[in-house]
Parts: C-alpha cells; sequence; structure tokens
C-alpha cells in the first residue's frame, strides 16, 4: 500500500464558496482537491500550508489553524501498489484575496487551476475525498477522525465538472 501524508487549506470566502484546486495528477488527477501537499523536510505544517497553497493557487495564507486529521483508503495503481492510504490534515485558512499571483512553475506542478464553488453545488464524482470532507465540515464544523475507506475508486481520464 502507498502511504502518504498530505497539508491541505479548506478556505471559505465571503460568499461561502470553498477554494478548490482542479488536480492534475496523482489519484484524485481531473477532480477538484483541495490545496496542500506534503511537508519538505523539516517544516512545520503550518508552513507546509501556506507553503502548498501559494504553489498551488497564488494566494498568501493570513493565517490558518489545525481542525484535525482523517486516514483515507482507496484502490490506486501506482508504481507497485494497488492501494493508496492517504492522511490528510486540515487547516482552516484565511487568505489574502487580492494576493493571487500566478500558479507556482514547478516540477510535478498538480493543479490547473483555481474554483470558488459553493458547497451545495458540488457533485460527489467530482471531488477527491478531501473536498468532500470539506463540503461536510461547512455544515458540521467537524472533522472526523476514524478512517474513511472507498472500496471502489477510479482515476478519471477527463473531469466531470463543468470546464469554463
Amino acid at each position: 500500500m502507498h502511504k502518504h501524508k498530505g497539508i491541505y487549506c479548506i478556505c471559505l470566502n465571503k460568499k461561502g464558496e470553498l477554494l478548490v484546486i482542479e488536480k492534475n495528477g496523482g489519484p484524485y488527477k481531473n477532480r477538484f482537491d483541495l490545496p496542500g501537499g506534503t511537508p519538505i523536510d523539516g517544516e512545520s505544517e503550518y508552513e507546509t500550508v501556506i507553503r502548498e497553497v501559494l504553489e498551488e493557487t497564488g494566494y498568501v495564507v493570513k493565517k490558518g489553524m489545525k481542525l484535525g486529521e482523517r486516514c483515507y483508503e482507496l484502490p490506486w495503481n501506482y508504481k507497485a501498489w494497488t492501494h493508496s492510504q492517504h492522511t490528510a490534515v486540515f487547516f482552516n485558512c484565511l487568505i489574502d484575496i487580492s494576493s493571487q499571483a500566478a500558479l507556482a512553475d514547478i516540477p510535478d506542478q498538480d493543479s490547473r487551476g483555481t474554483r470558488w464553488i459553493s458547497t451545495n453545488d458540488l457533485v460527489k464524482d467530482w471531488c477527491s475525498p478531501l473536498v468532500w470532507e470539506a463540503a461536510q465540515y461547512v455544515g458540521t464544523k467537524r472533522i472526523p477522525s476514524d478512517l474513511k475507506m472507498y472500496e471502489t475508486w477510479s482515476v478519471l481520464k477527463e473531469p466531470l465538472y463543468p470546464i469554463g
């Protein structure tokens, strides 16, 4: 099983819309995902979410608060593995809306761009488990800590959400 831990941003604007990225790689390719990713050696979780949000969205995080973490398991054929175990650490972040710059031009950039989307308009098949969790968080103000298993999962060849 492939194991991965990432740090992710839940951010709502004044209209209550969730900040998402259009994922361009990994098991969540062609779905909406939360901005975030893997810590660099020696980097704190908070430093990671600040860096990842800037790289994947162009926005500057003004402040953030850790909400909790949850582990997801799903089928994914990657290298020698057939499953992924993804631990996600969630931060509630406030960003500077006026600060948006271009996405970082870095190797393995897995964000095609950003969107602000109402959680009421999300369709589960459009979303990574993290975005779906964030949508539930908006209503409950709670991140469950139990393992969430997906018996079936497929990497999409094309996005199901409306383009444009």
